[in-house]
């Protein structure tokens, strides 16, 4: 009895604390945070693997890639040419609609080149569109564009 008494125990416990981290990549986050994990690690294979079978992707300063071939050759030469060693989104907003949600906000991400070179830190703005697919959110809109040049004299 006291065994199984410890095994319900040791059960509740995993489950309040692995409840909250499901619970955060369960909706729409769920996209953001596949990402993120890709695209930190430099996994071409596996950042396509968030975005749907016909998405479209806008990179900062790069060409559109629509599907999955495209999107992941994005990648891919991203990668060969980088190293990144951070990433922040922060949301300024979202919407959730049925199985399609909106989500708008500010990245910087900070990479190195492989061929050498200093660190570089690119910010700006990024817009998404995400859909639940079989149970799971993925892109099937991603826009981010740098931060524009500061104009001579503008004031902030």
């Amino acid at each position: 009895m006291m065994h199984r008494q410890l095994h319900i125990a040791t059960a509740m416990l995993l489950c309040v604390f692995a409840l909250p981290s499901l619970a955060a990549e369960s909706g729409p986050d769920q996209a953001d945070a596949c990402w993120h994990k890709a695209f930190l690690a430099g996994d071409a294979d596996a950042t396509v693997a968030c975005y749907a079978a016909d998405a479209v992707l806008w990179p900062p300063g790069g060409t559109m890639a629509t599907g999955t071939k495209a999107i992941r050759d994005s990648y891919a030469k991203f990668y060969a040419d980088n190293k990144v060693t951070n990433i922040e989104l922060k949301r300024l907003g979202e919407k959730t609609v049925g199985t399609d949600a909106v989500a708008w906000g500010t990245y910087s991400i900070t990479y190195t080149p492989k061929a050498g070179g200093a660190a570089k830190t690119e910010t700006g703005r990024y817009s998404e569109v995400t859909r639940r697919v079989n149970g799971h959110w993925v892109y099937a809109v991603d826009h981010a564009s740098m931060d524009p040049a500061p104009t001579a004299g503008a004031k902030p």
